[in-house]
């Protein structure tokens, strides 16, 4: 049983979500309230909590349409053939990408729901002075950067909708400068991690704390150094918010695992990682469809449910002899063949991603119900953002540095680097061991193409594995690859007033 609990809050989308349409909002808890727009709710507490848990609500498409379906395809983590009929999957990993592909308005428009409801709460809160105003402030401005980081990764300059915007006011409302969008998501970060607290009752766990808020905004600042903005100031400040966080870990808070299976547990939700999405399986709604999205083939003693069978397989990499099997991290993650409990048969299968399926389950109502929480910001994810940023500042491969990648690699059972190691001859090879242990670590999070690209890896990276994968003669990626272009039922709404991104159409 989750703690949070989640109402259904719909509106009528136009600009990506940023009009302000009424809201209908349904307590899923509770009978159901006829026409109760949000100029009628927020009378008290109680309802502007609900408030604040509907953006929570919000957010649970997003590691499917966004960590899945954008990020993890564009990487390579995922080998996408090119298919003969139009799959927007294939077009998106094989770098065809054109602004009439239906993913990219499905995730431009679940981000920017996410922003809406936030602007809602925030206007809605204003007169209110009960005890709580500035945590749920908090939450709110904690989603909605998170919800702004993805989308300026995605489509770089995106507009800035800092309050509820009116039909004709959101038409004309520019795309701001990347280095603004950034600020912006910086200052509602600090005011998250300001007003949050460190830790939450039973009741409301699951609720963005103020370490998930700093995790966050070191996660932005560590991007803010690498590409594309290059800020060199952004350094020391990621480390800041890293020391932090790192210190908070405990068991009341978040932790490393000592078993990596253990973080994709149900039982497990909200011990470990520093931030969640949280799922409830039950037929209602709030269940993950992550297991049936990554998944192949499922046999009945897995799920009683088979998986989308999309035409793809992980990366070779993470096939071959370059992840090797006695890494626990692989067969947590990954499945090849399975073996009939009754009768001992082995099936050879597709290679399939099977991190977020626990097996044997009978709890999902459905193909898209299961219970898995989907981790945001994981603890190894703070460790190996502290390694690497303490890598750069000194240029060399520091004690603390190595001590956070080796306690990963040996609960992965796999040997610790030492000083004679060839990843720990200087700092370059030293990040470029971080960034592996990070695909391995994240894989199938919807991390490493984000990495890729911060690091100034990705078109290097991508080009030759889609050569390796794809066609040797696959085209020479550019920088303009970097960017997914602009939905065309956006640039629409109001013809001329936004430019396409370049080399899009």
């Amino acid at each position: 049983m989750k703690a949070l609990k989640f109402f259904v809050c719909s509106a009528a989308l136009g600009l990506g979500a940023l009009l302000a349409t009424s809201c209908n909002e349904k307590d899923l808890y509770i009978p159901p309230v006829a026409n109760n727009t949000a100029d009628e709710f927020y009378k008290d507490e109680s309802q502007v909590n609900q408030g604040v848990i509907a953006i929570y609500n919000g957010a649970l498409s997003l590691p499917q349409s966004s960590n899945w379906n954008m990020s993890e395809f564009r990487s390579d983590n995922i080998n996408a053939q090119i298919q003969t009929v139009q799959r927007d999957f294939s077009d998106i990993a094989n770098y065809t990408t054109s602004s009439q592909l239906g993913q990219l308005q499905t995730t431009w428009t679940d981000l920017f729901e996410v922003v809406y409801r936030a602007n809602i709460l925030l206007e809605k809160i204003q007169p209110f002075g009960f005890a709580r105003v500035n945590q749920f402030k908090g939450e709110a401005r904690f989603l909605r950067a998170y919800a702004y980081l993805d989308l300026v990764r995605y489509w770089g300059a995106v507009p800035i909708a800092d309050r509820v915007l009116g039909i004709e006011e959101s038409k004309q409302i520019p795309r701001a400068p990347v280095a603004d969008v950034y600020k912006f998501i910086v200052d509602d970060l600090k005011f998250a991690a300001d007003n949050l607290p460190a830790s939450y009752g039973t009741t409301d766990r699951g609720r963005a704390t103020k370490w998930a808020a700093k995790a966050m905004l070191a996660r932005v600042y560590l991007t803010m150094y690498g590409y594309p903005l290059r800020d060199a100031s952004a350094l020391a400040l990621a480390k800041q918010q890293l020391v932090d966080v790192y210190a908070a870990a405990g068991p009341t808070t978040f932790s490393m695992a000592n078993n990596f299976a253990d973080l994709f547990k149900t039982v497990n939700d909200n011990k470990y990682a520093v931030f969640e999405i949280q799922y409830a399986s039950g037929g209602v709604g709030l269940g993950s469809t992550i297991p049936w999205d990554q998944g192949s083939v499922f046999p009945a003693w897995w799920s009683p449910f088979s998986p989308s069978q999309t035409d793809i397989t992980p990366s070779p990499d993470f096939l071959g002899k370059n992840w090797p099997i006695r890494d626990l991290r692989r067969r947590a993650t990954l499945d090849t063949v399975y073996v009939n409990p009754t009768t001992n048969v082995v099936t050879v299968t597709r290679p399939q991603f099977t991190k977020f399926l626990e097996k044997g389950t009978t709890t999902p109502q459905n193909n898209r119900d299961y219970s898995n929480n989907f981790p945001i910001i994981r603890f190894e994810d703070v460790m190996l953002m502290y390694a690497e940023v303490l890598t750069y500042e000194s240029n060399s491969v520091t004690p603390l540095a190595l001590q956070l990648v080796n306690q990963i690699r040996t609960r992965s059972g796999i040997a610790a680097y030492t000083a004679a190691s060839p990843e720990t001859a200087n700092a370059t090879a030293f990040v470029a061991a971080i960034l592996k242990e990070r695909k391995y670590e994240f894989a199938a999070e919807g991390l490493r193409w984000f990495d890729l690209v911060r690091t100034g890896n990705a078109i290097s990276v991508m080009t030759a594995y889609k050569r390796q994968t794809i066609n040797v003669n696959f085209r020479q990626l550019d920088d303009h690859d970097l960017l997914f272009p602009i939905p065309l039922l956006e640039l629409r709404i109001n013809p001329g007033f936004w430019q396409q991104n370049p080399g899009y159409n």
